[in-house]
């Protein structure tokens, strides 16, 4: 048997929504990134934890979801 946190959670229709909207935001926040900072291991640092973000809160809507398969 798998552990919640480590198994795979199908989201809801509702979940799919902020899921999508999560990942408008985090997709403007990295062109934002690309087009204002210059090349540099800071600007790698911010793309990367933009990422991070996205994926912790991406987790957060499908893991705390009462409709989401698991």
């Amino acid at each position: 048997m798998i552990d919640k946190p480590y198994a795979y959670h199908t989201p809801s229709d509702d979940g799919l929504d902020k899921i999508n909207r999560l990942r408008e935001h985090f997709s403007s926040g990295e062109r934002l990134i690309r087009e204002v900072c210059p090349p540099s291991r800071h600007t790698s640092v911010a793309l990367t934890q933009n990422e991070t973000t996205a994926m912790w809160a991406i987790k957060a809507v499908v893991f705390n979801d009462p409709a989401s398969d698991c």
